[in-house]
């Protein structure tokens, strides 16, 4: 990496201290190394002074991190948040990649509690390039052994590449269920939770991309340095809107955003008592985004009770009528394994042309990568 022209900070653990020294590992970096939260000479009243910690700085300024080997005990740290040394509290404190390369024997590799971190890892967004097999430290010959470093160092390069993909491009990402009040207690609304707007907006973020995460206040949001706005109502949700979208040159609208309101009871209505509801149809906030800016790239979401293919073929045709979209991404509703309120999706992506994939049940994550590689980067 250093021959790439990279500029090297390198943090080692107690134990790695152990086996190579320190002043070897600075003198092929050409930079300090970090090793320890408290130096021999600590004081804490210059850190008060400064306001600068060293792990905190390190986190800041890093483009990737790449954690090799990463020990069963590093990547089970990680995975549950223990932050006791330096690696694991910068790596806590970052919102750049993180690059984990696992090297194991190969029982602990295979050991359902390793498998079940390494799952969560890449659940935070982390890469993780697989161990190799061969002949292991411990003497036994099997899977477990650090990916060649040429393959580290390529997987390293194309993950610099991607944090760079979109950037100066400006993203909107609509997400979670919208409500419409029906009394000072009651509301419409729907099964949204947010997770697959959170998974665009981060994957967009991880592009390189500045990125303003419009969301309901009811859903989840993201832990990395994004901007956030949120919304109740439709009606608030279209304010944002007509606000943001004129500045901006992308928006994945994968908000749900009602389709009926009704006019609110300031009173709490008395629930022994039938009531009858009127429900107004609220504006389609997706057919005036072209109209607040005619340049942007619109990316509509589609939920449908069920895939009939002439049933799709009539809804996406409408749709691209009604809103002038440039993608629509598709996704059935009347199955309980994906969708709403769970960790995984299944979807179609359509663009005026015709559908151009389908992407198979997988996580949200993995949903958000593929549509921005098949969408966003598309020219």
């Amino acid at each position: 990496m250093k021959v790439k022209g990279h500029d090297i900070t390198v943090i080692m653990t107690e134990n790695a201290t152990k086996m190579i020294a320190i002043k070897e590992v600075e003198k092929a970096s050409g930079n300090k190394v970090f090793s320890k939260l408290f130096v021999s000479d600590f004081n804490y009243k210059k850190i008060l002074e400064s306001r600068k910690v060293d792990h905190i700085e390190v986190a800041k300024k890093t483009d990737l991190f790449i954690i090799a080997p990463a020990t069963a005990n590093t990547v089970a740290k990680l995975a549950q948040g223990i932050t006791d040394d330096f690696l694991t509290t910068t790596i806590s404190a970052t919102t750049s990649p993180v690059l984990v390369c696992p090297s194991m024997n190969t029982n602990m590799w295979f050991h359902p509690a390793t498998q079940k971190n390494i799952k969560t890892l890449m659940s935070y967004g982390y890469y993780v390039v697989d161990p190799e097999s061969g002949d292991l430290a411990c003497g036994t010959e099997g899977l477990g052994r650090l990916p060649k470093v040429e393959n580290i160092a390529k997987e390293a390069e194309n993950i610099l590449k991607i944090s760079k993909r979109l950037k100066g491009k400006k993203i909107i990402v609509t997400s979670g269920g919208t409500i419409e009040p029906i009394d000072s207690a009651r509301v419409l609304t729907n099964r949204s939770t947010g997770k697959m707007g959170v998974a665009l907006a981060e994957e967009c973020y991880r592009h390189g991309a500045r990125v303003l995460l419009v969301r309901s206040e009811s859903s989840i949001g993201t832990h990395l340095p994004i901007k956030q706005m949120t919304f109740q109502t439709a009606k608030d949700l279209e304010t944002i809107l007509q606000n943001e979208v004129p500045s901006h040159n992308t928006i994945l609208h994968a908000a749900a955003v009602s389709d009926f309101t009704t006019k609110k009871i300031e009173d709490k209505l008395d629930s022994v008592k039938p009531i009858s509801l009127t429900l107004q149809p609220t504006r389609k906030i997706i057919n005036e985004i072209k109209k607040w800016n005619s340049k942007i790239k619109l990316i509509g979401f589609k939920a449908v009770h069920g895939i009939d293919k002439d049933k799709i073929k009539t809804v996406v045709g409408k749709k691209f009528k009604d809103t002038d979209v440039d993608y629509l991404i598709v996704n059935d509703i009347s199955r309980n394994d994906v969708g709403f309120a769970t960790e995984d999706n299944e979807v179609y992506i359509f663009s005026k042309k015709g559908m151009i994939k389908k992407i198979d049940k997988t996580s949200k994550k993995e949903i958000a990568k593929k549509i921005i590689e098949l969408i966003l980067n598309a020219k």
